[in-house]
């Protein structure tokens, strides 16, 4: 489970990192991609939505 989820988030910082420029849409896709990695590992909504949240305060 752990290593299901850890590849999961590997692919989104990828998809982000390979970039020319990071703008919000990046940020925004690689935060679904976060989302669908926590919620397929069993993480707690509210848990997710908070995380997801504070994330994307953060980046911008």
């Amino acid at each position: 489970m752990f290593e299901a989820l850890a590849d999961r988030l590997e692919v989104a910082w990828k998809k982000l990192r390979g970039q020319n420029k990071i703008t919000d849409s990046n940020i925004q896709e690689a935060l679904r991609e976060v989302r669908r990695a926590l919620l397929e590992a069993d993480v707690n909504l509210q848990v997710v939505k908070d995380f997801i949240a504070e994330v994307s305060t953060k980046a911008k």
